[in-house]
C-alpha cells in the first residue's frame, strides 16, 4: 500500500473527482468491482461519456444476471430502467432499478442512485 492508500481508496476518491479517465485508471487497479461501484462507473459515464453508457450497462446488466439469480423479467427492467435514465424518466427509472436491487439484497444501488438524482435536482 503506497502513502495514497489501497487501490479500493484510489478507485473511491476517482469516482468522486467525476473525471472517467481517472476512475478507469483506478478501475485497471482492483481484482474485482461490485455491482455497486460498477453501477457507479455507469453513472458516470451517462453523466460525462455517454457515448460508452450502453456498453457500460450491457455489461452491468450481464454481471447482475450471473451473479444474482434474477428472473428474465427482472433483467429486462434493470435493462429498461438503466435506458430511462438515458433517454426518459429519470426518476422512474431510478425508483425501479432501486426497487429491484432491494428484491436482490443490494442495498448500496439506492445509495448511489439517490445520490445521483440529488446531483440532478431530481431528488426521491
Amino acid at each position: 500500500m503506497t502513502s495514497e492508500g489501497s487501490a479500493y481508496a484510489r478507485f473511491r476518491r476517482a469516482l468522486e473527482s467525476g473525471t472517467p479517465l481517472t476512475v478507469r485508471t483506478a478501475a485497471a487497479e482492483l481484482a474485482r468491482i461490485g455491482l455497486d461501484d460498477a453501477l457507479a462507473i455507469c453513472l458516470l459515464f451517462l453523466d460525462r461519456e455517454p457515448e460508452l453508457f450502453p456498453r457500460a450497462v450491457a455489461r452491468w446488466v450481464a454481471r447482475l444476471t450471473l451473479e444474482q439469480p434474477v428472473a428474465l423479467s427482472d433483467a429486462n427492467l434493470a435493462l429498461a430502467s438503466l435506458g430511462a435514465l438515458q433517454h426518459g424518466n429519470q426518476r422512474a427509472g431510478a425508483e425501479s432499478l432501486i426497487e429491484l436491487c432491494a428484491r436482490y439484497q443490494l442495498p448500496r444501488i439506492e445509495t448511489i442512485l439517490t445520490g445521483w438524482l440529488d446531483q440532478h435536482g431530481l431528488t426521491l
